[in-house]
């Protein structure tokens, strides 16, 4: 067999899903979505997922705020949030790659309500997403310090491949790749 005739064919990456909390961290994980997109000629879709109440939340919140007040307050900072978010999204994210790169490679903000994993994986398929670039979050089991929940739960069930970008310890908010 000739290597001419063993080589597979590599895959084309034309659009990275870059999905973000607007944590402090952003920035740094957003970096490397704009590498791989800059260097490979893809577009990014940035994706923030606002995340929803429990049942457990929701009855608290009636509690205090009275019966069907929840669903008002819930719509409204939707609204809010998909008003305001792309352009804080940009602000915040747009200094990292430069504003030209930006206006180039960012196809698209997108502002979703629900859990955060299942948002991703819909929107893997609504984008045609070809790879997923996710931040490994801190969270509160020694499993999820180590990935991140939503992250953990994408490498495990995400149709395309995930790049989950592990923050260095010590990493303050202003630091530049």
């Amino acid at each position: 067999m000739s290597a001419e005739t063993s080589r597979v064919a590599l895959p084309e990456i034309r659009t990275i899903l870059y999905c973000t909390t607007l944590g402090p961290h952003a920035p740094y994980v957003f970096g490397y979505a704009c590498t791989l997109a800059d260097r490979l000629g893809a577009r990014i879709v940035a994706l923030h997922v606002v995340e929803s109440l429990n049942k457990k939340q929701k009855a608290l919140v009636e509690g205090y705020s009275g019966q069907g007040s929840l669903a008002n307050l819930i719509s409204e900072a939707h609204d809010r949030a998909s008003r305001q978010l792309p352009e804080h999204m940009k602000n915040t994210l747009a200094p990292v790659a430069g504003e030209d790169l930006w206006d180039r490679i960012v196809q698209q903000v997108i502002i979703a309500e629900g859990r955060s994993s299942r948002q991703i994986l819909k929107h893997v398929e609504s984008t045609n997403a070809d790879m997923v670039v996710v931040g490994a979050h801190t969270e509160s089991s020694v499993i999820d310090r180590m990935i991140g929940s939503t992250a953990r739960t994408l490498v495990k069930s995400c149709p395309v491949p995930v790049l989950t970008v592990q923050v260095p310890s010590g990493l303050n908010e202003t630091h530049e790749l």
